[in-house]
Protein backbone atom coordinates (compact mmCIF):
# COMPACT_ATOMS: atom_id res chain seq x y z
CA UNK A 1 0.00 0.00 0.00
CA UNK A 2 1.46 3.35 -1.07
CA UNK A 3 1.91 5.87 1.72
CA UNK A 4 0.49 9.37 1.45
CA UNK A 5 3.34 11.68 0.32
CA UNK A 6 2.77 13.92 3.35
CA UNK A 7 3.16 10.88 5.61
CA UNK A 8 6.47 10.01 3.96
CA UNK A 9 7.71 13.58 4.34
CA UNK A 10 6.73 14.04 7.96
CA UNK A 11 7.77 10.55 9.02
CA UNK A 12 11.24 11.39 7.72
CA UNK A 13 11.34 14.73 9.52
CA UNK A 14 10.21 13.28 12.82
CA UNK A 15 12.69 10.41 12.55
CA UNK A 16 15.42 13.01 12.19
CA UNK A 17 14.39 15.58 14.78
CA UNK A 18 11.20 14.49 16.50
CA UNK A 19 12.80 14.26 19.94
CA UNK A 20 14.19 17.76 19.51
CA UNK A 21 10.73 19.07 18.58
CA UNK A 22 9.29 17.53 21.74
CA UNK A 23 11.63 19.66 23.84
CA UNK A 24 9.69 22.75 22.78
CA UNK A 25 6.91 24.37 24.77
CA UNK A 26 3.23 24.41 23.96
CA UNK A 27 2.07 27.25 21.76
CA UNK A 28 1.84 30.36 23.92
CA UNK A 29 -1.78 30.77 22.90
CA UNK A 30 -2.69 27.77 25.08
CA UNK A 31 -1.29 28.89 28.46
CA UNK A 32 -2.42 32.45 27.76
CA UNK A 33 -6.05 31.40 27.26
CA UNK A 34 -6.27 28.06 29.08
CA UNK A 35 -8.57 29.70 31.63
CA UNK A 36 -11.29 29.71 28.95
CA UNK A 37 -11.38 25.92 28.81
CA UNK A 38 -13.70 23.88 31.02
CA UNK A 39 -12.18 22.09 34.00
CA UNK A 40 -12.37 18.84 32.02
CA UNK A 41 -13.52 17.68 28.63
CA UNK A 42 -12.51 16.25 25.26
CA UNK A 43 -9.98 18.12 23.12
CA UNK A 44 -9.14 17.31 19.49
CA UNK A 45 -5.61 18.24 18.40
CA UNK A 46 -5.56 18.35 14.58
CA UNK A 47 -2.15 17.84 12.93
CA UNK A 48 -0.72 17.18 16.39
CA UNK A 49 2.77 16.26 15.21
CA UNK A 50 4.86 15.01 18.15
CA UNK A 51 2.18 16.24 20.52
CA UNK A 52 3.59 19.18 22.45
CA UNK A 53 0.19 20.88 22.67
CA UNK A 54 -1.70 17.62 23.20
CA UNK A 55 0.57 16.68 26.11
CA UNK A 56 0.20 20.12 27.66
CA UNK A 57 -3.56 19.63 27.95
CA UNK A 58 -3.38 15.93 28.87
CA UNK A 59 -1.23 16.89 31.85
CA UNK A 60 -4.01 19.24 32.91
CA UNK A 61 -6.63 16.52 32.99
CA UNK A 62 -8.21 16.76 29.54
CA UNK A 63 -9.09 13.76 27.40
CA UNK A 64 -7.05 14.46 24.27
CA UNK A 65 -7.43 12.95 20.81
CA UNK A 66 -4.36 13.62 18.66
CA UNK A 67 -4.62 13.28 14.89
CA UNK A 68 -1.75 13.41 12.42
CA UNK A 69 -0.72 12.04 9.04
CA UNK A 70 2.58 10.82 10.55
CA UNK A 71 2.69 7.54 12.46
CA UNK A 72 6.25 8.36 13.55
CA UNK A 73 5.15 11.62 15.13
CA UNK A 74 2.28 9.90 16.94
CA UNK A 75 4.55 7.11 18.15
CA UNK A 76 6.86 9.71 19.71
CA UNK A 77 3.80 11.34 21.27
CA UNK A 78 2.68 8.04 22.81
CA UNK A 79 6.16 7.38 24.18
CA UNK A 80 6.27 10.79 25.83
CA UNK A 81 2.74 10.36 27.18
CA UNK A 82 3.76 7.05 28.76
CA UNK A 83 6.82 8.69 30.32
CA UNK A 84 4.61 11.45 31.73
CA UNK A 85 1.97 8.90 32.81
CA UNK A 86 -0.84 10.61 30.94
CA UNK A 87 -3.26 9.21 28.37
CA UNK A 88 -3.57 10.58 24.82
CA UNK A 89 -5.62 8.81 22.18
CA UNK A 90 -3.91 8.93 18.77
CA UNK A 91 -4.94 8.16 15.21
CA UNK A 92 -3.28 8.47 11.83
CA UNK A 93 -5.71 10.72 10.00
CA UNK A 94 -5.84 12.51 6.64
CA UNK A 95 -7.29 15.96 7.32
CA UNK A 96 -7.82 16.61 3.61
CA UNK A 97 -10.88 14.32 3.89
CA UNK A 98 -12.16 14.96 7.42
CA UNK A 99 -15.33 13.51 8.91
CA UNK A 100 -16.16 13.84 12.60
CA UNK A 101 -19.27 13.00 14.62
CA UNK A 102 -21.46 15.98 15.49
CA UNK A 103 -21.01 17.74 18.84
CA UNK A 104 -18.30 15.37 20.08
CA UNK A 105 -15.52 17.62 21.46
CA UNK A 106 -15.19 20.60 23.79
CA UNK A 107 -12.21 22.20 22.05
CA UNK A 108 -10.19 21.89 18.84
CA UNK A 109 -6.55 22.86 18.39
CA UNK A 110 -5.19 23.76 14.94
CA UNK A 111 -1.60 24.99 15.11
CA UNK A 112 0.78 25.66 12.21
CA UNK A 113 -1.39 23.72 9.78
CA UNK A 114 -3.96 24.71 7.19
CA UNK A 115 -6.55 22.56 5.47
CA UNK A 116 -9.64 24.52 4.51
CA UNK A 117 -11.59 21.29 3.94
CA UNK A 118 -11.41 20.79 7.71
CA UNK A 119 -13.28 24.00 8.55
CA UNK A 120 -16.80 22.51 8.18
CA UNK A 121 -15.67 19.39 10.05
CA UNK A 122 -14.44 21.52 12.96
CA UNK A 123 -17.83 23.24 13.09
CA UNK A 124 -19.60 19.91 13.18
CA UNK A 125 -17.33 18.34 15.81
CA UNK A 126 -17.47 21.20 18.32
CA UNK A 127 -20.21 21.11 20.90
CA UNK A 128 -22.18 24.34 21.42
CA UNK A 129 -19.98 26.45 23.68
CA UNK A 130 -16.87 24.62 22.46
CA UNK A 131 -13.66 26.50 21.69
CA UNK A 132 -11.54 26.66 18.55
CA UNK A 133 -7.85 27.53 19.04
CA UNK A 134 -6.33 28.32 15.64
CA UNK A 135 -2.89 29.65 14.74
CA UNK A 136 -1.13 29.40 11.41
CA UNK A 137 0.76 31.43 8.86
CA UNK A 138 -0.59 34.21 6.67
CA UNK A 139 0.06 34.56 2.93
CA UNK A 140 2.52 37.33 2.16
CA UNK A 141 2.49 36.98 -1.64
CA UNK A 142 6.27 36.70 -1.69
CA UNK A 143 6.76 33.38 -3.43
CA UNK A 144 4.50 31.46 -1.05
CA UNK A 145 1.86 28.96 -2.16
CA UNK A 146 -1.60 30.42 -1.35
CA UNK A 147 -3.17 27.07 -0.45
CA UNK A 148 -0.61 26.66 2.35
CA UNK A 149 -1.39 30.01 3.97
CA UNK A 150 -4.32 32.02 5.28
CA UNK A 151 -5.36 35.23 3.62
CA UNK A 152 -5.38 38.28 5.86
CA UNK A 153 -8.64 38.35 7.84
CA UNK A 154 -9.72 34.93 6.57
CA UNK A 155 -10.11 33.19 9.92
CA UNK A 156 -12.21 36.01 11.34
CA UNK A 157 -14.48 35.94 8.28
CA UNK A 158 -14.92 32.17 8.16
CA UNK A 159 -15.83 31.89 11.84
CA UNK A 160 -17.69 35.20 12.13
CA UNK A 161 -20.81 33.44 13.45
CA UNK A 162 -18.80 32.10 16.41
CA UNK A 163 -18.19 34.33 19.43
CA UNK A 164 -14.77 35.78 18.65
CA UNK A 165 -12.69 35.97 21.82
CA UNK A 166 -9.26 36.64 20.36
CA UNK A 167 -8.39 37.52 16.77
CA UNK A 168 -4.93 38.88 16.00
CA UNK A 169 -2.53 38.98 13.08
CA UNK A 170 1.04 39.44 14.18
CA UNK A 171 4.54 38.11 13.49
CA UNK A 172 6.66 35.52 15.26
CA UNK A 173 10.35 34.75 15.01
CA UNK A 174 11.29 31.31 13.72
CA UNK A 175 13.17 29.21 16.27
CA UNK A 176 15.62 27.91 13.70
CA UNK A 177 15.57 30.52 10.92
CA UNK A 178 15.36 33.60 13.13
CA UNK A 179 13.14 35.25 10.50
CA UNK A 180 9.91 37.05 11.37
CA UNK A 181 6.84 35.38 9.87
CA UNK A 182 3.24 36.68 9.84
CA UNK A 183 0.68 34.55 11.63
CA UNK A 184 -3.03 34.73 12.40
CA UNK A 185 -4.43 33.69 15.76
CA UNK A 186 -8.07 32.99 16.55
CA UNK A 187 -9.91 31.78 19.61
CA UNK A 188 -13.65 31.47 19.01
CA UNK A 189 -16.56 29.84 20.82
CA UNK A 190 -19.25 27.97 18.92
CA UNK A 191 -22.65 29.49 19.57
CA UNK A 192 -25.84 27.49 19.86
CA UNK A 193 -27.10 29.24 16.72
CA UNK A 194 -23.83 29.07 14.78
CA UNK A 195 -24.59 28.13 11.20
CA UNK A 196 -22.42 26.29 8.74
CA UNK A 197 -20.80 28.41 6.10
CA UNK A 198 -20.36 27.10 2.60
CA UNK A 199 -16.71 27.49 1.72
CA UNK A 200 -15.86 28.01 -1.91
CA UNK A 201 -12.27 26.95 -2.27
CA UNK A 202 -10.53 26.00 -5.48
CA UNK A 203 -9.67 22.32 -5.69
CA UNK A 204 -6.01 21.57 -5.30
CA UNK A 205 -4.12 18.33 -5.40
CA UNK A 206 -3.40 16.93 -1.91
CA UNK A 207 -0.15 18.38 -0.69
CA UNK A 208 1.58 19.15 2.56
CA UNK A 209 -0.05 22.24 4.05
CA UNK A 210 1.72 22.26 7.39
CA UNK A 211 4.38 24.85 8.01
CA UNK A 212 6.82 24.68 10.89
CA UNK A 213 9.09 27.38 12.24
Amino acid sequence: MTQHPDAVRWNGRYQNNGHYRQQGSASQLLPDFAHLLPKSGVVLDAAAGVGVNALYLAQRGFSVIALDISEVGLQLLRQKANALKVAVETAVFDLTKPTFPANCVDAILNFRFLERAAFPAYRQALRPGGLLFFETFVHTGAGSTPSYFLESGELHRVFADFKIIHSVETAVRGHRSGNMRPIAQLIARKQKNSHRLVLSAAKVEPRDKREKL
